[in-house]
């Protein structure tokens, strides 16, 4: 698999991280807002609900073959979280 980035903005929806890989993936996952967190989760995950992702703060999270995470922010504004895929 290639190694792939992108920038995802968390707002007031769940947005995957990722696609569903056959052969599961590593992701890392930084907040690139200085203030406010996301939350991360399945594709149900609500604000408060699910693993906070702190303002700059980031998580390296190895994914199960099928397995899609999502984010959702965690308080009043939208978040940019930075994706490295591999």
């Amino acid at each position: 698999m290639a190694v792939t980035s992108a920038r995802v903005t968390a707002g007031t929806t769940a947005v995957a991280l990722n696609t569903a890989s056959s052969s599961g993936q590593k992701l890392t996952v930084r907040n690139t807002d200085a203030t406010n967190g996301a939350d991360l989760g399945a594709s149900g995950v609500t604000a408060g609900a699910g693993f906070l992702l702190a303002a700059a703060t980031q998580i390296t999270v190895e994914l199960p073959p099928g397995d899609v995470l999502y984010a959702i922010r965690s308080a009043g504004a939208d978040v940019v979280l930075a994706v490295l895929r591999s």
